[in-house]
């Protein structure tokens, strides 16, 4: 009964998976044309609907929604590593033009980037680290951590993480472990959404300025 039930909740994983991945390409295909450009406030509810209709992932993201961490001063210190390592990675790449696209560090030193408008923003600050650490720092990592020891869940997850955002693929794997361990280490996803919204403001605008 225990093995077929594993072997449920994976397919329904799986599944899970599959319908996120095919409606995350069908909302970016169609974001123009159907949803004028709130593709991502459209993603966020899909996927919100999608993630409460499996009971399996839900089992999961239940108990990882929570605040009980921010009691505990070592969670801010868990943040604050988190902010600082991929800073860190940041700086080296734009200083050293390395482990980024070299067109986005050219337009950087040259004062030809500018920071995020007011909707993008938005995006970037509060739908993205919502959806992606529920998805990677949630679903598949916990799910990943019942199957395979800490250091390949943590590997896995930030592999897939980094893919998807290719333009800083080193930088994302960076953040990606780091945050993957801020959740294994707070058994919380809360702490991991506030450090990548800091890390997503910290780029999308204030990193033109400091």
């Amino acid at each position: 009964m225990i093995i077929s039930n594993r072997k449920n909740n994976t397919l329904n994983n799986l599944l899970y998976t599959v319908l996120l991945l095919l409606t995350g390409y069908g909302v970016s295909y169609f974001n123009s044309k159907l949803f004028n450009g709130f593709g991502a406030l459209v993603w966020l509810l899909i996927f919100i609907l999608l993630t409460l209709s499996f009971s399996s992932v839900r089992s999961l993201i239940v108990p990882l929604i929570n605040f009980k961490p921010f009691k505990s001063p070592l969670t801010y210190l868990y943040m604050l590593v988190g902010i600082f390592i991929p800073y860190i990675v940041l700086r080296l790449s734009i200083h050293y033009e390395i482990l980024m696209d070299r067109s986005l560090i050219v337009y950087y030193k040259n004062g030809l980037l500018e920071g995020l408008k007011q909707y993008p923003l938005i995006k970037a600050v509060i739908f993205a680290p919502i959806w992606e650490e529920l998805l990677f720092r949630g679903v598949l990592l916990f799910a990943l951590l019942k199957v395979v020891k800490p250091i390949w869940a943590v590997v896995i997850t930030s592999v897939i993480f980094s893919l998807f955002h290719p333009a800083y693929l080193f930088l994302s794997l960076i953040a990606g472990v780091v945050l993957a361990c801020i959740a294994i280490k707070t058994k919380s996803v809360i702490p991991s959404i506030v450090t990548h919204s800091i890390w997503n403001l910290y780029t999308g605008k204030l990193f033109l300025f400091l």
